[in-house]
């Protein structure tokens, strides 16, 4: 008791609780992980787009950045993220968008916790939170989408409290789906979380009253939603983007849309591990409903290892109300013992706990980006490469290394390809087929786009046979990258490639 009273007395003198200091838990050794932070190519075209929308006033709706592609329709759905990404970048350099992403992921994971003491004891809300932070920690990017997981929580928690309340959203979250559209496409989950939600509410109403009650409530929010989703800079086009994009044929080509390869480790598999070991052991009963929203997340979760954060993040929302009294009439002694000396953290934190989070969060951020990040190369970085071809004066079209296109674009040289999706499946199926050398692509790339140097991964097999290719001729190689140029007078015709080099 004498604990328990201490502690009491701590949380009221500081102001503390259990989500604020996770969330510091989480922020501040984040602070640290630029590397990891920074290891997407797509951070740099991001920049690049961001700084051309703040120069012209203005969204573009054509290409501006490839040589491959110019005047083709794009339309970049991360258009605000964009700009707060640029301004961060041109402002305060690498560090702040370091900052910027710990940041949000933190409070994402706060909001987390929070939401989840609404039903659950602390420690059961802490675990759940744990392994949400395992899925998300794998995607976390200096990119759109880390900036939507604040929204995403706050969303998805608001909605499943409206079910578990058996009311209809707040309108007032509306205005919510507005920012959520205009900061990264995944705001299509949003409206169909809502939709599914909805669905529920439909299913669980008692009789034809309580049915037409439901259907006018969640009919209108979800109205509204999709009306606020469109207020966008490209009105219906930015709602069918996603849709277009999930139907791409080519999305098994890039990493985080793979399934994930669980012959390497995979967060993953813990979290499905702990949720089956809870809930064969405990006996867990839900409602179907929730069952199948569960199966829904773990589907897309295998099938694309970038939606493993969904499933962390928003999973636990909606066990938790079913499973909160089951668990706290099962506890054993030992655990409600647990749970009274954490009660007093599990309450919201105080005024002077959140300036005391504030000053050392500020303060170690301060200790950690002081010094400045340097890129001077790695592995989403040719800069040595580059400086070879300014070198040397190489000029005209480039094909290059998918990784490489984002800095192409931040350094102000137009790529054959970056990380945008709107190449489409056929160009993107032609370039995969070139760099593996998959027959006499490469060759036909090389001589239908007139390119005169090429820019490659140091491991990629066209570069082997580039070394062997007539008319080209090696410039500059490191562990990074290799540079190929082609030699006065090569012809532009497709030529064979040499006997065994060809891939079936």
């Amino acid at each position: 008791m004498a604990d328990i009273a201490t502690s009491a007395y701590r949380r009221k003198s500081l102001g503390l609780s259990l989500p604020l200091i996770f969330g510091l838990a989480v922020y501040l050794p984040l602070l640290f992980a630029a590397r990891a932070v920074l290891s997407d190519p797509d951070t740099y075209w991001h920049i690049a787009v961001g700084r051309w929308i703040i120069a012209h006033g203005q969204v573009p709706h054509v290409d501006v950045f490839s040589f491959s592609m110019p005047g083709a329709p794009f339309t970049p759905p991360e258009w605000l993220a964009e700009i707060g990404i640029a301004w961060l970048y041109d402002h305060y350099g690498w560090g702040a968008l370091v900052a910027a992403t710990a940041l949000s992921v933190a409070a994402a994971l706060t909001m987390l916790l929070r939401a989840l003491l609404r039903s659950l004891m602390p420690a059961q809300a802490l675990i759940a939170t744990v392994l949400a932070t395992l899925l998300v920690l794998p995607h976390l990017l200096a990119r759109p989408h880390v900036l939507t997981l604040p929204i995403l929580v706050w969303w998805a928690s608001e909605l499943v409290a409206a079910r578990s309340e058996d009311r209809t959203p707040p309108l007032w979250l509306v205005p919510l789906m507005t920012l959520w559209a205009n900061l990264h496409s995944s705001y299509i989950f949003g409206l169909g979380l809502a939709a599914l939600l909805a669905g529920e509410a439909l299913l669980a109403a008692q009789d034809w009253g309580a049915r037409r009650g439901a259907l006018r409530g969640w009919g209108l929010f979800m109205l509204l939603s999709v009306g606020a989703a469109l207020i966008t800079p490209f009105g219906l086009d930015g709602l069918l983007l996603p849709i277009d994009l999930a139907r791409m044929s080519t999305l098994g080509l890039i990493n985080e849309w793979q399934s994930p390869n669980f012959q390497q480790f995979q967060p993953l598999e813990v979290w499905i591990m702990a949720i089956l070991l809870a809930a064969l052991s405990g006996g867990w009963r839900l409602p179907s409903t929730r069952v199948l929203l569960m199966l829904l997340l773990l589907h897309m979760a295998l099938r694309h290892g970038r939606y493993a954060e969904l499933l962390g993040l928003v999973g636990p929302l909606l066990l938790a109300p079913a499973l909160g009294p089951q668990l706290a009439r099962r506890a054993g002694q030992q655990v409600l013992l647990l749970e009274r000396a954490m009660a007093a953290l599990a309450k919201p934190a105080g005024p002077l706990g959140f300036a005391l989070a504030g000053a050392m969060a500020l303060g170690l951020s301060a200790v950690a980006l002081c010094g400045g990040i340097a890129r001077d190369g790695d592995a989403i970085t040719p800069a040595a490469a580059l400086a070879a071809v300014a070198e040397h004066h190489i000029e005209g079209p480039v094909f290059n290394d998918y990784a490489f296109g984002g800095y192409l674009i931040f350094a102000g040289i137009k790529p054959f390809i970056d990380g945008r999706y709107f190449y489409g499946d056929a160009f993107i199926k032609r370039y995969a087929e070139a760099v593996s050398v998959a027959g006499d692509e490469l060759p036909r790339l090389l001589a239908e786009y007139h390119i005169a140097w090429t820019l490659l991964g140091a491991k990629t097999p066209a570069v082997v046979l580039l070394d062997h290719l007539p008319g080209w001729r090696r410039l500059y190689a490191d562990d990074i990258a290799a540079v190929h140029v082609r030699t006065d007078g090569a012809s532009l015709c497709p030529v064979s490639v040499p006997m065994g080099f060809a891939r079936s």
